[in-house]
């Protein structure tokens, strides 16, 4: 979908990460396994639909749709599928700018906790990998709903902000990108344009259903003195009893190998 170039000055067609490398679909087919590998790459695994394991040559991990994967460098792994069906996949690749974790981390979805809620007037999100995972400070991984007849607000990010927005589930969206709307249908992405002044936002014009988004972002390292990202919420915005932001609640939804046999 998008890989690795320069968003200021666009080349080849998608190729306008600055701090990533790729962002792709990943499929392996139904009876396949790949081979035991270690990388030195930081990988991203979320399993859009299918079934299939996780390995690492001591323990596995199930994976179903809603499980999100963190491949950290030089962690051995492979992925099995001994169902009769695809295992899809959305992945994302890059080179760490910050210590990594050490062990592969699991994590399903389904039993996260909503972190944000009307944050950019009607995204609803559950925050999945964080710099707590061992991430870039301001790297951040979020699972985005967006309730028909929704809109977020339009607006825009200044140069070094890396924001990806893919589409995961089936029917097509619209988006707003300047000045023109466009058609955004499963499993297509756009990075916003670093330029201060491109301003972006998702509708959802149906009345019936939910669309989701995986939302990626990395921005660049802060000015010297400048105070910390407020990530969490926008400062004189009343608490929210409807979501959790505790570490806690995100551990939870951790999922814990099993020895191999």
């Amino acid at each position: 979908m998008l890989h690795a170039g320069d968003p200021n000055h666009p080349g080849s067609h998608g190729a306008v990460l600055e701090y990533h490398k790729d962002l792709s679909t990943a499929t392996l087919l139904a009876k396949n396994r790949t081979p035991m590998v270690t990388l030195p790459d930081q990988f991203i695994f979320y399993v859009q639909g299918g079934e299939g394991r996780l390995e690492d040559g001591k323990q596995y991990w199930d994976l179903r749709e809603n499980i999100a994967v963190l491949v950290p460098p030089n962690a051995p792994h492979r992925f099995v599928n001994d169902s009769e069906k695809p295992l899809n996949m959305i992945m994302i690749t890059w080179t760490p700018t910050a210590p990594p974790r050490q062990d592969i981390l699991v994590r399903d979805v389904n039993l996260l906790p909503w972190c944000e809620e009307t944050v950019h007037w009607n995204n609803t999100s559950k925050c999945v990998f964080s710099a707590a995972d061992g991430l870039f400070q301001s790297e951040r991984m979020l699972m985005v709903m967006l309730q028909p007849r929704a809109m977020s607000q339009p607006h825009s990010h200044p140069p070094g902000m890396n924001e990806i927005w893919v589409k995961m589930t089936s029917g097509t969206a619209t988006i707003l990108m300047g000045s023109e709307l466009r058609e955004m249908p499963q499993n297509t992405a756009y990075m916003v344009p670093p330029t201060n002044e491109t301003e972006h936002a998702n509708l959802n014009l149906t009345t019936d259903r939910a669309d989701w988004y995986l939302y990626w972002a990395h921005g660049a390292p802060p000015a010297p003195g400048a105070p910390p990202a407020a990530n969490a919420g926008r400062p004189g915005r009343p608490a929210n009893p409807n979501v959790v932001r505790d570490r806690a609640s995100v551990e939870a939804a951790n999922v814990a190998g099993k020895p191999l046999k």
